[in-house]
């Protein structure tokens, strides 16, 4: 009876064991649904520092054949000596501007997504609640949809690599033992011992989580996060990503300035973003996918073996801002007036198109409305620039007209 005993003590002494052991995920597990309050995402993005453009320096032999021809008559006109003529020619003249290269419809974001759960403290005690200390939440995929009608895609990132963690859960060990005993009475000695064998062998128990994957398209951007036993996954993720609006033509003045006061207008064709309306501001559509891990029971202590928990699935859909008006459309200057509407300064070519007069940067425009209000130019002669003649409200600019209308330097947009 005794030995029977013992024996039901031990095999319940070995059930308590195992029960108890902490490399059990949870006590157990129920799906309760769908809740979509208990989970927010928030979108912080900020342009990136746009690599600065060194000042390009060109000479007569990088202009075009007009400003070529133009040049040569300025710098004939000013340096009558043949020899001052000939240095004046081999000069560099700095471009007033940045280069007018793709800049204007490629975008750098630095992109923060901001994951918080609901933390509803006075509820902590009321067992029909969707809250206590030890929850956490499972699982997340994020989602960044761009409009069709915004004419923009993404085009690269700095998240290719898929990123895994490991966390240890347990150490499991075993050991074996193994003892011999001898005895004898070989050629009349007495021998008599015994010898022991042990082995241990110890083994950790680790498992892999998806720590952050994602993949680009040109529309999308998405996202995913795995968490594990003490892993919230509460917090921000950062991405660095490139994107681009479909282009458009545009013609801006760049000006070339001497170091004796001659000045040369070069046009370029650029491209900026090609959008039929300018909205003040561009959106996207951002939608967060969660798994919500609640503790009903057992959340008194830091292991999670011994929860009972509840599993929740929630979507979060939302409008979030990409771009404001000055971020996406070009800084360009022109030269005007702004009375009821906006007039600005034109040119019209020998083909008869007219364009507007629009400029890289501030300086330049500046700089150009100084060389056009200059006094020593005559005050009623109409303004050419080559064979391109400056109009303001349809009519030939004369610097007497832009010293009337108190033209001044605007941003275009």
């Amino acid at each position: 009876m005794r030995n029977k005993i013992l024996l039901l003590a031990g095999l319940l002494l070995l059930l308590l064991l195992t029960a108890c052991t902490s490399v059990k995920r949870f006590k157990s597990a129920d799906y309760r649904g769908t809740d979509n309050a208990l989970v927010d995402v928030e979108l912080f993005s900020s342009r990136l520092a746009a690599e600065s453009v060194p000042q390009q320096e060109m000479n007569l032999w990088n202009l075009s054949a007009n400003a070529q021809t133009r040049l040569v008559q300025i710098l004939d006109e000013r340096y009558p000596d043949n020899a001052q003529f000939m240095n004046a020619m081999s000069r560099n003249y700095q471009l007033s501007g940045d280069s007018p290269a793709e800049v204007f419809t490629r975008k750098e974001l630095l992109m923060v997504f901001s994951i918080n759960k609901q933390r509803d403290y006075p509820r902590i005690n009321d067992s029909a609640g969707r809250f206590s200390p030890a929850d956490r939440i499972e699982y997340l995929k994020l989602t960044l949809e761009i409009p069709e009608e915004n004419n923009l895609r993404f085009t690269r990132w700095n998240r290719y690599a898929t990123e895994y963690g490991e966390v240890e859960i347990a150490d499991v060990s075993f050991s074996r033992s193994l003892e011999l005993d001898a005895s004898g009475d070989p050629g009349g000695v007495d021998l008599s011992g015994k010898a022991s064998l042990n082995r241990s062998e110890k083994q950790v128990i680790e498992t892999r989580y998806l720590k952050l994957n994602g993949s680009l398209s040109e529309t999308q951007v998405v996202l995913e996060e795995e968490g594990t036993r003490g892993t919230d996954l509460t917090g921000n993720i950062s991405a660095d990503i490139s994107l681009e609006f479909g282009g458009f033509p545009e013609r801006v003045v760049v000006p070339f300035f001497s170091d004796s006061g001659g000045m040369v207008i070069q046009f370029n064709d650029v491209l900026v973003p090609a959008l039929e309306l300018a909205p003040d501001t561009l959106f996207a559509k951002l939608t967060l996918e969660y798994i919500y891990r609640h503790v009903q029971s057992g959340w008194l202590t830091y292991a999670e073996w011994d929860d009972k928990v509840e599993y929740y699935e929630g979507t979060v859909h939302k409008r979030v801002p990409l771009f404001t008006k000055q971020d996406y459309l070009p800084g360009f200057y022109c030269i005007g007036v702004e009375q009821e509407e906006r007039i600005a300064l034109k040119v019209k070519h020998e083909n008869g198109k007219e364009y507007l007069m629009q400029f890289l940067n501030y300086p330049s425009a500046s700089r150009f409305l100084e060389w056009l209000s200059n006094p020593v130019r005559e005050p009623l002669r109409p303004v050419f620039i080559g064979a391109s003649q400056l109009i303001f409200k349809g009519q030939p600019v004369t610097p007497a007209k832009i010293v009337e209308e108190q033209l001044k330097v605007m941003p275009v947009h």
